[in-house]
């Protein structure tokens, strides 16, 4: 039993601990497939009984919080959770991060920086077993700073003309648009992958336009192939997914946000195709029928900075399969979504409706704790920002809404295993000694 933990202890928003397992996400949960989120933090900030998510169904889940109050740190822990859990689970299971800020390829080293709070916990400093993926055009880039990366595209024919002008900024109806969206139609039609090289001399082929607009769609198409993302294969689903593996795709060198949401928009759509498959082969297998081939594995997506993906007030390219598919959708074939942001007021309304789990950390702005108000649930007992002024400004704490069993707990994350590639760097770094000291004074302090 952890220090602090005991079997009367009293929750901060109401009801009495029981001393068997606080399991979010599934009631009928008996002790399988936990996630160890961290323990209950009582109004005086003291530490009381262990918090755990459940694994063995599909969740919706949204992360919120300011800048530094342990958004990213929240998701890196569950990332490791995942990977930790027994074998004959694990295996079952994949994860797959969308890291907008390259900060997760860190996980692959000890947490050897918070030696002191980690110990105050009971748990050892891991590092995580990862492979990272970067856009096939960066790899050298990522090579030389030594990290160890594997490359990552997607096929060009994957993109429909209209897709490809709201990558590139075109008006549809523009001559270049038209000229555009013709040609690459064209080649899809033929049911064949093709190259960039392919889509220029087709370009060139058209009769019907003129040649500035040919030059123009061969620059952008030039300028497209530079970026590294795209090419006529592309890295298939199996290369990124398989049980028991957790993978990082880096697209922090993609500045380009509707590159960005292209990107996801496929790779979610892929997946959520895979799972429904795979939900069928389950069905069929539980009739009694034989099934050839490995079970695609349940997939916990996470996706940080989401409302770059989902915004409000308008549709990104990966808007439709995020929320239509993935948020609305995905728990049935059994696929997870884990979004985060810092921004809850320019994130789509539908996240939070959709959202069976809220973990919200530290909000200052009234416009983001207004977004999260509107969807609030009536089973509250009292007003978002009423809960958030008794949690307080601690770093690593957390309001948990969950839908599930309909309550509300307030809880401090546990401290991470593996390193965090998310804070915000000093100018004068402490010695060594100094940050030990400092994290055996304030054990629960994320840092």
């Amino acid at each position: 039993m952890l220090k602090g933990e005991n079997k009367e202890f009293r929750p901060a928003f109401g009801g009495k601990f029981s001393g068997s397992l606080r399991v979010l996400g599934n009631e009928e949960n008996d002790g399988e497939g936990l996630l160890f989120l961290g323990n209950y933090m009582a109004l005086d900030h003291s530490r009381g009984a262990a918090v755990y998510l459940d694994a063995l169904k599909p969740h919706a889940v949204l992360i919120c919080g300011k800048r530094g109050y342990g958004k990213s740190y929240t998701m890196g822990c569950m990332l490791e959770e995942l990977a930790l859990l027994p074998p004959a689970i694990r295996g079952k299971l994949a994860s797959l991060i969308i890291d907008t800020m390259g900060i997760f390829w860190t996980m692959i080293y000890p947490n050897t920086s918070e030696m002191g709070r980690l110990k105050s916990w009971s748990i050892v400093p891991t590092g995580l077993e990862t492979e990272v993926f970067v856009p096939s055009g960066k790899v050298e880039a990522y090579k030389k700073r030594n990290i160890e990366v594997k490359p990552f595209s997607i096929s060009i024919r994957e993109l429909s003309g209209s897709q490809w002008c709201r990558v590139l900024k075109i008006e549809e109806v523009s001559p270049l648009g038209i000229l555009l969206v013709r040609t690459v139609e064209s080649l899809r039609e033929k049911g064949e992958m093709y190259s960039f090289e392919d889509i220029i001399s087709e370009i060139f082929l058209d009769t019907r336009s003129d040649s500035a607009s040919k030059g123009a769609a061969e620059n952008y198409f030039r300028a497209v192939k530079s970026w590294g993302l795209f090419s006529k294969e592309g890295t298939l689903l199996s290369e990124l997914i398989s049980g028991g593996r957790t993978t990082v795709l880096d697209v922090s060198s993609l500045e380009n946000e509707n590159v960005c949401a292209a990107a996801v928009s496929i790779l979610a759509g892929r997946l959520y195709a895979e799972r429904l498959e795979a939900r069928r082969a389950y069905e069929k297998k539980q009739m009694g029928e034989k099934t050839e081939g490995e079970e695609f594995p349940m997939v916990w997506l996470f996706i940080d900075e989401a409302h770059i993906f989902v915004p409000t007030g308008r549709e990104s390219l990966a808007s439709e399969v995020l929320i239509n598919r993935c948020l609305r959708q995905g728990r049935q074939p059994g696929l997870s979504l884990v979004l985060a942001t810092q921004r809850p007021a320019s994130l789509h309304p539908d996240v939070v409706s959709q959202s069976d789990l809220l973990i919200c950390h530290r909000l200052t702005s009234s416009d983001d704790i207004l977004a999260l108000e509107t969807s609030r649930p009536l089973y509250m007992q009292e007003s978002l920002r009423g809960y958030l002024k008794k949690m307080g400004s601690e770093r690593g704490a957390a309001l948990i809404v969950d839908d599930h069993s309909e309550s509300v707990h307030m809880v401090r994350i546990r401290p991470r295993r593996s390193w965090h590639g998310g804070g915000e760097p000093s100018a004068l770094e402490p010695r060594r000694e100094e940050k030990e000291e400092t994290a055996a004074q304030n054990p629960d302090q994320l840092t």
